[in-house]
């Protein structure tokens, strides 16, 4: 029987077998060398590398060399006779590089339309579908960003295509005559949530002195909706008499504190009855961010009063500093962090809940107080915010209907 030399490291094997002997390369595909029958061995070339480098101090190199491991044992006689039987795998696709272990069979993951038919040049090249012209503009269209080529679809559309945009111009002009009309329009109540009494009911009861921890936790990139609704509760702490603690955890939180505190005691000037007597807001900066929240809860404090864009706010403060302090907590935040924190006031961890224009409308009236202008005003801009919601939800139901009973248009 034939042996099959390795192409890795020259270890001859028996005829058909996968993998090598001694290194364990694959051997499907190659053939054994040609065997003479007079000699019984193969011819070996007289300038062949393995046997001009083949020593005494370096037998393994010989093509013949069977070392202690590769010689089989006689329990193997049946499995290699077994092996023998069965039938030769095919042999695997060509490779770029021959005689290179570890590389995978290639794969193809495109089919061209010749491959049925497949056809070669003289140089056995496969003929592309495509001329070198063809390719290299197709390659250059892949590159570059799609251009609409001139035609039918680039003329002018006809004037009954203008459609929407007419409809648009009449919806402004509609609502600019609504609102230049003089005609009185609803002002609309505010909403009452629950929370907004008892928010007030907690400052209320504070007795003189009362040590306040207040959490600033808003700057100026959303100071326009919580300043509408942290004046009238500051101005409520205030007049209280209480002694407020004022900490920060954003860089901008203790200048913000400061310059709204002093817009507040503007506000508050002509009822004080010392009115030589200017105020200012000592506010703690702490960095580190969350981190340093469980530090102030071994402060007591008799309310803790969260000023806070986010939810994320106030859920931090009732997570790490509440359940150690046991201090009550009161949140006033914008109307977008109103939903998530109900389940908190629900469930008691809140004491009130003070959240957007509608909460600060009903803590002045709570103050006994007329909302200053600019809360007065807003009534009536969410009243025509209210009419142009409506206005455009006909328009989406007019226009749904007209794509319904006309069909889709073609033209824009």
């Amino acid at each position: 029987m034939g042996a099959t030399l390795c192409p890795h490291c020259g270890t001859p094997n028996r005829t058909g077998a996968n993998f090598c002997n001694r290194c364990g390369a694959d051997l499907r595909g190659e053939t054994p060398p040609p065997v003479d029958p007079a000699v019984g061995a193969a011819p070996e070339a007289p300038g062949d590398a393995a046997s001009e480098s083949a020593s005494p101090a370096q037998p393994w190199l010989a093509p013949g060399f069977l070392g202690a491991d590769d010689a089989p044992y006689a329990d193997d006689e049946e499995d290699l006779a077994a092996l023998d039987a069965l039938p030769p795998l095919p042999a695997p696709a060509a490779r770029l590089v021959s005689g290179v272990q570890g590389l995978l069979d290639p794969i193809r993951v495109a089919v061209m339309p010749q491959d049925d038919a497949p056809t070669s040049d003289a140089a056995g090249a496969p003929e592309l579908p495509f001329s070198a012209e063809q390719l290299r503009r197709v390659r250059a269209l892949l590159v570059e960003d799609p251009m609409l080529a001139p035609g039918p679809a680039l003329r002018p559309a006809p004037a009954r295509s203008l459609w929407l945009p007419v409809l648009f111009l009449s919806f402004g002009l509609s609502v600019a005559l609504l609102l230049g009309s003089g005609w009185p329009l609803p002002a609309g109540a505010p909403m009452l949530w629950q929370g907004v009494d008892r928010g007030f009911a907690a400052v209320d009861h504070l007795q003189q002195g009362a040590r306040v921890q207040l959490l600033w936790a808003y700057d100026p990139a959303t100071a326009g909706e919580m300043e509408l609704v942290t004046a009238p509760v500051l101005r409520h702490l205030l007049a209280r008499d209480v002694t407020l603690d004022v900490v920060s955890l954003l860089p901008n939180g203790p200048a913000t504190a400061r310059r709204v505190f002093a817009a507040v005691e503007a506000e508050r000037l002509p009822d004080l009855s010392a009115i030589g007597v200017h105020r200012t807001l000592a506010v703690r900066f702490l960095p580190g961010g969350v981190t340093v929240l469980p530090l102030l809860s071994a402060e007591r404090a008799d309310l803790a009063v969260i000023f806070g864009a986010q939810a994320e706010d106030v859920q931090q403060w009732l997570e790490q500093v509440a359940p150690v302090n046991r201090a009550p907590v009161l949140a006033v935040t914008s109307a977008g962090a109103d939903p998530p924190l109900r389940p908190f006031l629900d469930s008691g961890q809140l004491v009130g809940l003070v959240s957007g224009y509608d909460g600060a409308y009903h803590y002045y009236e709570l103050l006994g107080e007329t909302p200053p202008a600019a809360v007065r005003s807003l009534r009536t801009q969410l009243v025509g915010q209210g009419y142009g919601a409506l206005a455009l939800l006909a328009i989406i139901v007019l226009g749904n209907l007209a794509a319904l009973l006309t069909g889709r248009r073609q033209d824009g």
